[in-house]
């Protein structure tokens, strides 16, 4: 079983947190988005751990402990790297990470048209293969967007099957395969006092605001829910004896990013 931490770092050079989640947690492989390359002691904190920086795009930082078990694979878009993990079971899947366009300078649409250019990647890679795919990251997405949920965007939605079926008819494009988005069921159960607790706190002057966004993301093919522990799937708020939290609850940037790390397992 391999731990994963998923933390969006917001160009901080938040070592020493992150070295204290991979202790604390046991973490096996680190998937950092907005991180800042060169100027981190990062690399050399973990390397005391056995984890080895793997070769990214600029805006992501990944370590592992095994590096012969993470191979960079070739991509035609920005935002986003694969990857074949395997497994010490011997056992492969496809790694994805992605920073998703923000909803500041992005558009419903362009924001879902980057999510649906990544779905048809996964697919070409997957058909020469499998379908043990996890995508994992910053989706500057709420769960129930079309981004996320359509069938022309991610195609990520709350279910683990459709009458014990991988894939679904859509009229006009018959059928298509999905993926489970487990994050549904961390939205609003925290234990915390405000009902929509989730991974990123904005208060913006919009008509309508959520104020918690649920924009850090893992998803899994839905053949994947069997090895992949939902009972682990945890948004975290303390690392040691600090907290991510201010005392009004929200995430306290000045200690940490204003985005909350998600841990994780998979149990290839």
């Amino acid at each position: 079983m391999a731990k994963f931490l998923l933390w969006n770092l917001r160009r901080k050079q938040l070592d020493g947190l992150v070295h204290q989640l991979v202790q604390q947690w046991q973490i096996d492989v680190v998937l950092l988005v907005e991180f800042t390359h060169g100027a981190t002691f990062l690399p050399q904190l973990l390397t005391v751990d056995g984890f080895v920086q793997v070769r990214t795009p600029p805006r992501f930082g990944v370590f592992v402990r095994t590096p012969s078990s993470f191979q960079l694979l070739s991509t035609s878009l920005n935002r986003i790297c694969y990857f074949r993990f395997v497994a010490d079971s011997g056992l492969d899947g496809l790694v994805v990470i992605l920073h998703g366009p923000d909803r500041r300078n992005y558009d419903d649409s362009t924001r879902r048209t980057f999510f649906h250019r990544v779905a048809n990647e996964i697919r070409l890679l997957e058909a020469t293969q499998h379908q043990r795919t996890i995508v994992a990251g910053d989706f500057n997405a709420h769960p129930f967007e079309s981004a996320v949920m359509a069938a022309d965007g991610l195609h990520a939605i709350g279910v683990q099957s459709i009458n014990r079926g991988i894939d679904r008819m859509v009229q006009n494009s018959g059928r298509v395969d999905f993926f489970y988005n487990p994050m549904w069921r961390l939205y609003g159960h925290q234990n915390h006092r405000d009902a929509g607790a989730a991974t990123h706190h904005w208060l913006g002057r919009w008509n309508q605001e959520y104020v918690w966004h649920m924009v850090d993301q893992v998803v899994i093919r839905p053949t994947e829910c069997v090895r992949f522990p939902e009972s682990n799937l945890r948004i975290v708020t303390q690392v040691g004896t600090a907290s991510l939290l201010t005392a009004q609850q929200i995430p306290e940037s000045r200690i940490g990013s204003d985005h909350l790390p998600i841990v994780f397992e998979w149990s290839l």
